[in-house]
């Protein structure tokens, strides 16, 4: 996404609208981002999934954490969302790091989720709970863009593209068929970026956050 990378020709639109036509704030609320390097802050749980917002509703927390499969694992915490977190989440396991990461990615039912790598970390019950995380994004009209090595993430997604060298090197839809032979094709070592489009990104507004008429 241009907001992370800088687009080599053409342009990404969000909503109808060019990228550069958002403000960042609301492009903020718009966009789920898992990176593959997770940095968690110092503060609580529930602060690290709500983003650092400043009072942020309880219910809406408590849901992005369901949605990532990661409530009973945050519950299981001492403490639980009020669990502190020290510099860069040092005291979870990269697993428990990537599960919150990926609930602070879904907080506030972002239009897009932008994942790189995110099965990193997890094991197979971890996995398991990232592919419902997407297919229930999907559920509620939401797109995802997936940067991933495993074949197991690929299930969830409509369009597969494979890179080689920085270039697309094939292309597959339509699952099961040609997207699970093309994952078969990636194998681990390969990298494949996975896109799920929807009609029209779910929210209202315009790009620089003003309701919509």
């Amino acid at each position: 996404m241009g907001v992370c990378w800088r687009r080599a020709a053409g342009e990404v639109r969000l909503g109808g609208a060019a990228l550069d036509q958002y403000g960042e704030a609301a492009l903020a609320r718009h966009l789920g981002w898992l990176p593959q390097e997770v940095v968690l802050f110092e503060g609580s749980v529930a602060e690290n999934i709500a983003r650092l917002a400043t009072d942020p509703e309880p219910e809406a927390v408590v849901r992005a954490a369901v949605q990532a499969g990661a409530h009973e694992m945050v519950l299981g915490l001492p403490g639980g969302y009020g669990f502190q977190v020290a510099a860069v989440g040092a005291a979870l396991s990269g697993g428990q790091r990537q599960r919150i990461a990926l609930a602070r990615a879904l907080f506030g039912d972002p239009a897009v989720l932008v994942l790189d790598e995110p099965e990193a970390h997890l094991d197979g019950e971890g996995r398991a709970a990232l592919a419902r995380a997407i297919r229930g994004h999907r559920e509620r009209g939401g797109a995802a863009v997936v940067i991933a090595h495993h074949p197991a993430v690929f299930a969830e997604c409509d369009v597969v593209y494979r890179m080689e060298g920085g270039k697309l090197a094939a292309a597959a839809s339509d699952p099961p068929g040609p997207v699970a032979t093309a994952a078969r094709a990636s194998g681990p070592s390969r990298a494949a970026v996975r896109v799920v489009p929807v009609e029209a990104p779910p929210f209202g507004g315009t790009p620089d956050g003003s309701p919509g008429s």
